[in-house]
Protein backbone atom coordinates (compact mmCIF):
# COMPACT_ATOMS: atom_id res chain seq x y z
CA UNK A 1 0.00 0.00 0.00
CA UNK A 2 2.92 2.35 0.70
CA UNK A 3 3.95 2.08 -2.96
CA UNK A 4 0.49 3.25 -4.03
CA UNK A 5 0.70 6.18 -1.63
CA UNK A 6 4.04 7.18 -3.17
CA UNK A 7 2.59 6.98 -6.69
CA UNK A 8 -0.41 9.08 -5.69
CA UNK A 9 1.79 11.63 -3.93
CA UNK A 10 3.92 11.87 -7.07
CA UNK A 11 0.80 12.48 -9.19
CA UNK A 12 -0.44 15.09 -6.71
CA UNK A 13 2.78 17.09 -6.76
CA UNK A 14 3.00 16.76 -10.52
CA UNK A 15 -0.48 18.29 -10.76
CA UNK A 16 0.62 21.11 -8.45
CA UNK A 17 3.78 21.64 -10.50
CA UNK A 18 1.84 21.86 -13.76
CA UNK A 19 -0.64 24.21 -12.11
CA UNK A 20 2.24 26.45 -11.07
CA UNK A 21 3.63 26.44 -14.62
CA UNK A 22 0.25 27.27 -16.14
CA UNK A 23 -0.75 29.94 -13.63
CA UNK A 24 2.56 31.80 -13.59
CA UNK A 25 2.98 31.88 -17.36
CA UNK A 26 3.54 35.46 -18.47
CA UNK A 27 1.28 35.43 -21.54
CA UNK A 28 -2.47 36.01 -21.50
CA UNK A 29 -3.93 32.58 -22.19
CA UNK A 30 -7.26 32.07 -20.44
CA UNK A 31 -7.68 28.33 -21.25
CA UNK A 32 -4.22 27.70 -19.82
CA UNK A 33 -4.94 29.72 -16.67
CA UNK A 34 -8.26 27.97 -16.10
CA UNK A 35 -6.77 24.52 -16.58
CA UNK A 36 -3.97 25.49 -14.20
CA UNK A 37 -6.59 26.32 -11.58
CA UNK A 38 -8.30 22.98 -12.19
CA UNK A 39 -4.99 21.12 -11.70
CA UNK A 40 -4.28 23.14 -8.55
CA UNK A 41 -7.57 22.00 -6.99
CA UNK A 42 -7.08 18.42 -8.15
CA UNK A 43 -3.51 18.34 -6.85
CA UNK A 44 -4.47 19.70 -3.44
CA UNK A 45 -7.37 17.22 -3.22
CA UNK A 46 -5.00 14.33 -3.93
CA UNK A 47 -2.56 15.61 -1.30
CA UNK A 48 -5.29 15.74 1.34
CA UNK A 49 -6.66 12.33 0.45
CA UNK A 50 -3.28 10.58 0.43
CA UNK A 51 -2.49 12.13 3.82
CA UNK A 52 -5.74 10.68 5.17
CA UNK A 53 -5.19 7.25 3.58
CA UNK A 54 -1.60 7.03 4.83
CA UNK A 55 -2.40 8.28 8.35
CA UNK A 56 -0.04 11.23 8.03
CA UNK A 57 -2.94 13.65 8.34
CA UNK A 58 -2.66 13.50 12.13
CA UNK A 59 0.46 15.69 11.81
CA UNK A 60 -1.41 18.37 9.83
CA UNK A 61 -5.09 17.97 10.85
CA UNK A 62 -6.05 21.51 9.93
CA UNK A 63 -5.69 20.67 6.24
CA UNK A 64 -8.81 18.54 6.61
CA UNK A 65 -11.95 19.85 4.95
CA UNK A 66 -10.29 22.41 2.70
CA UNK A 67 -10.51 20.42 -0.53
CA UNK A 68 -14.20 19.54 -0.23
CA UNK A 69 -15.68 23.02 -0.91
CA UNK A 70 -13.12 23.96 -3.57
CA UNK A 71 -14.06 20.88 -5.58
CA UNK A 72 -17.31 22.70 -6.35
CA UNK A 73 -15.25 25.27 -8.25
CA UNK A 74 -14.03 22.68 -10.76
CA UNK A 75 -17.24 22.20 -12.80
CA UNK A 76 -17.61 25.89 -13.78
CA UNK A 77 -13.88 26.05 -14.52
CA UNK A 78 -14.16 23.12 -16.92
CA UNK A 79 -17.07 24.82 -18.69
CA UNK A 80 -15.38 28.23 -18.84
CA UNK A 81 -12.30 26.63 -20.36
CA UNK A 82 -14.39 25.22 -23.20
CA UNK A 83 -15.97 28.64 -23.78
CA UNK A 84 -12.49 30.23 -23.85
CA UNK A 85 -11.32 27.67 -26.42
CA UNK A 86 -14.21 28.23 -28.83
CA UNK A 87 -14.17 32.01 -28.39
CA UNK A 88 -10.80 33.70 -27.91
CA UNK A 89 -12.56 36.88 -26.73
CA UNK A 90 -14.34 35.11 -23.87
CA UNK A 91 -13.91 36.66 -20.43
CA UNK A 92 -15.41 35.55 -17.13
CA UNK A 93 -17.88 38.30 -16.21
CA UNK A 94 -19.20 39.15 -12.72
CA UNK A 95 -22.69 38.02 -13.71
CA UNK A 96 -21.32 34.51 -14.22
CA UNK A 97 -20.60 34.38 -10.53
CA UNK A 98 -23.87 32.45 -10.10
CA UNK A 99 -21.94 29.38 -11.28
CA UNK A 100 -20.08 29.48 -7.96
CA UNK A 101 -23.16 29.58 -5.71
CA UNK A 102 -22.85 25.85 -4.81
CA UNK A 103 -19.23 26.45 -3.77
CA UNK A 104 -20.26 29.39 -1.57
CA UNK A 105 -23.06 27.37 0.09
CA UNK A 106 -20.82 24.37 0.81
CA UNK A 107 -18.11 26.68 2.15
CA UNK A 108 -20.60 28.31 4.54
CA UNK A 109 -21.81 24.89 5.69
CA UNK A 110 -18.23 23.90 6.51
CA UNK A 111 -17.29 27.06 8.44
CA UNK A 112 -18.11 25.51 11.88
CA UNK A 113 -15.85 22.55 11.05
CA UNK A 114 -12.89 24.86 10.38
CA UNK A 115 -13.04 26.24 13.93
CA UNK A 116 -12.83 22.80 15.52
CA UNK A 117 -9.64 21.61 17.16
CA UNK A 118 -7.31 19.32 15.27
CA UNK A 119 -8.31 16.33 17.42
CA UNK A 120 -12.00 16.98 16.89
CA UNK A 121 -11.48 17.33 13.13
CA UNK A 122 -9.75 13.95 13.08
CA UNK A 123 -12.69 12.36 14.92
CA UNK A 124 -15.24 13.90 12.54
CA UNK A 125 -13.34 12.84 9.42
CA UNK A 126 -12.78 9.30 10.74
CA UNK A 127 -16.50 8.95 11.43
CA UNK A 128 -17.25 10.34 7.96
CA UNK A 129 -14.87 7.89 6.24
CA UNK A 130 -16.42 4.91 8.02
CA UNK A 131 -19.98 6.11 7.49
CA UNK A 132 -21.99 4.51 4.69
CA UNK A 133 -25.34 6.28 4.14
CA UNK A 134 -28.33 4.11 3.30
CA UNK A 135 -30.78 4.76 0.49
CA UNK A 136 -33.21 6.24 3.04
CA UNK A 137 -30.60 8.62 4.41
CA UNK A 138 -30.76 12.29 3.34
CA UNK A 139 -26.95 12.39 3.19
CA UNK A 140 -26.95 9.75 0.46
CA UNK A 141 -28.92 12.01 -1.86
CA UNK A 142 -27.01 15.08 -0.76
CA UNK A 143 -23.71 13.45 -1.77
CA UNK A 144 -25.33 12.07 -4.92
CA UNK A 145 -26.27 15.61 -5.96
CA UNK A 146 -22.56 16.41 -6.41
CA UNK A 147 -22.29 13.77 -9.14
CA UNK A 148 -25.28 15.28 -10.93
CA UNK A 149 -23.87 18.77 -10.44
CA UNK A 150 -20.51 18.02 -12.03
CA UNK A 151 -22.15 15.69 -14.58
CA UNK A 152 -24.30 18.54 -15.92
CA UNK A 153 -21.23 20.73 -16.37
CA UNK A 154 -19.26 17.98 -18.09
CA UNK A 155 -22.21 17.39 -20.44
CA UNK A 156 -22.41 21.11 -21.28
CA UNK A 157 -18.66 21.31 -21.75
CA UNK A 158 -18.49 18.28 -24.05
CA UNK A 159 -21.49 19.53 -26.04
CA UNK A 160 -19.83 22.93 -26.51
CA UNK A 161 -16.62 21.34 -27.76
CA UNK A 162 -18.40 18.85 -30.03
CA UNK A 163 -20.45 21.64 -31.61
CA UNK A 164 -17.21 23.50 -32.22
CA UNK A 165 -15.62 20.33 -33.63
CA UNK A 166 -18.39 20.10 -36.23
CA UNK A 167 -17.04 23.33 -37.71
CA UNK A 168 -13.35 23.14 -36.80
CA UNK A 169 -12.15 19.56 -37.07
CA UNK A 170 -8.41 19.89 -36.54
CA UNK A 171 -8.14 22.11 -33.49
CA UNK A 172 -5.45 20.46 -31.34
CA UNK A 173 -6.48 22.11 -28.08
CA UNK A 174 -10.20 21.31 -28.31
CA UNK A 175 -9.51 17.71 -29.39
CA UNK A 176 -7.02 17.25 -26.56
CA UNK A 177 -9.41 18.77 -24.04
CA UNK A 178 -12.21 16.47 -25.19
CA UNK A 179 -9.93 13.48 -24.53
CA UNK A 180 -9.17 14.79 -21.04
CA UNK A 181 -12.89 15.26 -20.33
CA UNK A 182 -13.69 11.72 -21.46
CA UNK A 183 -11.03 10.32 -19.13
CA UNK A 184 -12.18 12.55 -16.28
CA UNK A 185 -15.80 11.58 -16.88
CA UNK A 186 -14.82 7.90 -16.79
CA UNK A 187 -13.19 8.30 -13.36
CA UNK A 188 -16.34 10.00 -12.07
CA UNK A 189 -18.54 7.21 -13.41
CA UNK A 190 -16.42 4.64 -11.60
CA UNK A 191 -16.75 6.62 -8.37
CA UNK A 192 -20.50 7.02 -8.92
CA UNK A 193 -20.93 3.28 -9.48
CA UNK A 194 -19.12 2.52 -6.24
CA UNK A 195 -21.17 5.11 -4.36
CA UNK A 196 -24.46 3.70 -5.66
CA UNK A 197 -23.78 0.07 -4.77
CA UNK A 198 -21.95 0.67 -1.50
CA UNK A 199 -25.14 0.77 0.66
CA UNK A 200 -26.16 -2.66 -0.67
CA UNK A 201 -23.13 -4.31 0.91
CA UNK A 202 -23.14 -6.96 -1.84
CA UNK A 203 -19.75 -5.93 -3.20
CA UNK A 204 -17.00 -4.95 -0.84
CA UNK A 205 -14.25 -3.08 -2.65
CA UNK A 206 -11.41 -2.69 -0.22
CA UNK A 207 -9.32 0.44 -0.41
CA UNK A 208 -11.54 1.96 -3.08
CA UNK A 209 -10.26 5.39 -2.06
CA UNK A 210 -6.75 4.36 -3.08
CA UNK A 211 -8.03 2.90 -6.36
CA UNK A 212 -9.91 6.08 -7.26
CA UNK A 213 -6.86 8.18 -6.41
CA UNK A 214 -4.68 5.97 -8.60
CA UNK A 215 -7.10 6.51 -11.47
CA UNK A 216 -6.97 10.27 -10.95
CA UNK A 217 -3.18 10.06 -10.76
CA UNK A 218 -3.20 8.24 -14.11
CA UNK A 219 -5.27 11.10 -15.53
CA UNK A 220 -2.78 13.66 -14.22
CA UNK A 221 0.09 11.63 -15.66
CA UNK A 222 -1.68 11.53 -19.04
CA UNK A 223 -2.15 15.29 -18.93
CA UNK A 224 1.49 15.81 -17.98
CA UNK A 225 2.67 13.53 -20.78
CA UNK A 226 0.54 15.22 -23.43
CA UNK A 227 1.62 18.64 -22.17
CA UNK A 228 5.33 17.92 -22.33
CA UNK A 229 5.11 16.05 -25.64
CA UNK A 230 2.89 18.75 -27.18
CA UNK A 231 4.13 21.75 -25.21
CA UNK A 232 2.68 24.20 -27.72
CA UNK A 233 -0.85 22.85 -27.46
CA UNK A 234 -2.16 25.88 -25.56
CA UNK A 235 -0.67 28.20 -28.18
CA UNK A 236 -2.46 26.56 -31.09
CA UNK A 237 -4.69 29.29 -32.47
CA UNK A 238 -7.93 28.48 -34.23
CA UNK A 239 -10.97 30.44 -35.34
CA UNK A 240 -13.51 31.48 -32.72
CA UNK A 241 -17.11 30.39 -33.10
CA UNK A 242 -17.96 34.02 -33.81
CA UNK A 243 -15.95 33.74 -37.06
CA UNK A 244 -17.49 30.43 -38.09
CA UNK A 245 -20.29 31.95 -40.22
CA UNK A 246 -17.75 33.70 -42.45
CA UNK A 247 -15.65 30.55 -42.61
CA UNK A 248 -18.71 28.56 -43.71
CA UNK A 249 -19.40 31.03 -46.53
CA UNK A 250 -15.79 30.86 -47.68
CA UNK A 251 -15.83 27.07 -47.43
CA UNK A 252 -18.80 27.08 -49.83
CA UNK A 253 -16.75 29.08 -52.34
CA UNK A 254 -13.89 26.60 -52.03
CA UNK A 255 -16.21 23.65 -52.59
CA UNK A 256 -17.74 25.36 -55.64
CA UNK A 257 -14.25 25.93 -57.02
CA UNK A 258 -13.52 22.24 -56.61
CA UNK A 259 -16.85 20.59 -57.40
CA UNK A 260 -18.34 22.92 -60.01
CA UNK A 261 -15.28 24.35 -61.74
CA UNK A 262 -13.20 21.20 -61.12
CA UNK A 263 -10.04 23.20 -60.50
CA UNK A 264 -8.29 19.99 -59.47
CA UNK A 265 -8.15 18.87 -63.13
CA UNK A 266 -5.27 21.32 -63.60
CA UNK A 267 -2.25 19.07 -63.02
CA UNK A 268 -0.10 22.10 -62.14
CA UNK A 269 -2.53 23.48 -59.56
CA UNK A 270 -0.91 24.70 -56.34
CA UNK A 271 -2.19 26.39 -53.21
CA UNK A 272 -1.05 29.85 -54.28
CA UNK A 273 -2.83 29.68 -57.64
CA UNK A 274 -5.97 28.22 -56.05
CA UNK A 275 -6.10 30.91 -53.34
CA UNK A 276 -5.47 33.67 -55.86
CA UNK A 277 -8.42 32.47 -57.93
CA UNK A 278 -10.63 32.88 -54.87
CA UNK A 279 -9.17 36.21 -53.82
CA UNK A 280 -7.93 34.80 -50.50
CA UNK A 281 -4.49 34.43 -48.96
CA UNK A 282 -2.71 31.07 -49.08
CA UNK A 283 -2.72 30.78 -45.29
CA UNK A 284 -6.44 31.50 -45.02
CA UNK A 285 -7.37 28.88 -47.64
CA UNK A 286 -5.03 26.38 -46.00
CA UNK A 287 -6.63 27.02 -42.59
CA UNK A 288 -10.19 26.66 -43.93
CA UNK A 289 -9.36 23.38 -45.68
CA UNK A 290 -7.56 22.07 -42.61
CA UNK A 291 -10.43 23.00 -40.29
CA UNK A 292 -13.38 22.00 -42.45
CA UNK A 293 -12.01 19.14 -44.56
CA UNK A 294 -9.67 17.78 -41.91
CA UNK A 295 -6.71 17.47 -44.28
CA UNK A 296 -4.12 19.46 -46.19
CA UNK A 297 -4.70 21.22 -49.51
CA UNK A 298 -2.65 18.60 -51.33
CA UNK A 299 -4.58 15.73 -49.78
CA UNK A 300 -8.00 17.19 -50.54
CA UNK A 301 -7.01 17.90 -54.16
CA UNK A 302 -5.79 14.32 -54.58
CA UNK A 303 -9.00 13.05 -53.01
CA UNK A 304 -11.08 14.91 -55.60
CA UNK A 305 -8.81 13.58 -58.35
CA UNK A 306 -9.27 10.01 -57.12
CA UNK A 307 -13.05 10.46 -57.14
CA UNK A 308 -12.79 11.84 -60.68
CA UNK A 309 -10.69 8.83 -61.72
CA UNK A 310 -13.25 6.45 -60.24
CA UNK A 311 -16.01 8.22 -62.15
CA UNK A 312 -14.04 8.02 -65.41
CA UNK A 313 -13.38 4.31 -64.89
CA UNK A 314 -17.10 3.71 -64.36
CA UNK A 315 -18.00 5.67 -67.48
CA UNK A 316 -15.43 3.85 -69.64
CA UNK A 317 -15.44 0.37 -68.14
CA UNK A 318 -16.62 -1.20 -71.40
CA UNK A 319 -13.92 0.39 -73.56
CA UNK A 320 -10.88 -1.06 -71.76
CA UNK A 321 -9.17 2.31 -71.16
CA UNK A 322 -5.55 2.79 -70.14
CA UNK A 323 -5.65 3.49 -66.42
CA UNK A 324 -2.70 5.87 -66.48
CA UNK A 325 -4.54 7.88 -69.13
CA UNK A 326 -7.50 8.15 -66.75
CA UNK A 327 -5.11 9.29 -64.03
CA UNK A 328 -3.86 12.10 -66.25
CA UNK A 329 -7.42 13.09 -67.19
CA UNK A 330 -8.29 13.25 -63.47
CA UNK A 331 -5.50 15.78 -62.85
CA UNK A 332 -2.54 13.66 -61.76
CA UNK A 333 0.73 14.54 -63.47
CA UNK A 334 2.60 11.26 -62.94
CA UNK A 335 1.96 7.54 -62.51
CA UNK A 336 3.47 7.26 -59.01
CA UNK A 337 1.29 10.02 -57.57
CA UNK A 338 -1.82 8.53 -59.18
CA UNK A 339 -1.24 5.00 -57.88
CA UNK A 340 -0.16 6.11 -54.40
CA UNK A 341 -3.13 8.48 -53.91
CA UNK A 342 -5.63 5.98 -55.34
CA UNK A 343 -4.43 3.25 -52.97
CA UNK A 344 -4.49 5.62 -49.98
CA UNK A 345 -8.08 6.76 -50.58
CA UNK A 346 -9.66 3.52 -51.78
CA UNK A 347 -7.51 0.81 -50.24
CA UNK A 348 -7.02 -0.69 -53.71
CA UNK A 349 -4.71 -0.10 -56.63
CA UNK A 350 -6.32 1.42 -59.77
CA UNK A 351 -6.06 -1.93 -61.59
CA UNK A 352 -7.66 -3.87 -58.72
CA UNK A 353 -10.42 -1.30 -58.44
CA UNK A 354 -11.07 -1.49 -62.19
CA UNK A 355 -11.22 -5.32 -62.10
CA UNK A 356 -13.76 -5.10 -59.25
CA UNK A 357 -15.73 -2.61 -61.30
CA UNK A 358 -15.82 -4.96 -64.30
CA UNK A 359 -17.04 -7.84 -62.14
CA UNK A 360 -20.10 -5.90 -61.00
CA UNK A 361 -23.08 -5.17 -63.20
Amino acid sequence: MAVFHVLIAFGAFQALFLALVFLTHSTENLPKKLFGLFLLIEGFTLVERVLVESGLIEHVPHILGISYPINFIKPPILFFMALAIVNRKFKVKPIQGFHFIPFALILLMNVPFYFETGTRKMEIVEAFVNYIPSYTDFNFYFFLSFFFYIGIYIFLTVRTLRTYHEHVKNNKLSNWYLSVLYLYGATLLISLFHFLIEPLGVIEIRHFGVVSMLIMTFLVQSIAYSFFVKSNIFHHRSPSMENIDQALRDEKLIREKLETEKAYLNDELNLGEFAEGLGFSKKYVSDIINQRFGSSFKEIINQYRVEEAKSLMSENKNSNPQLISIGYQAGFNNKVSFYRSFKRHTGKSPSDYYKLLLSTK
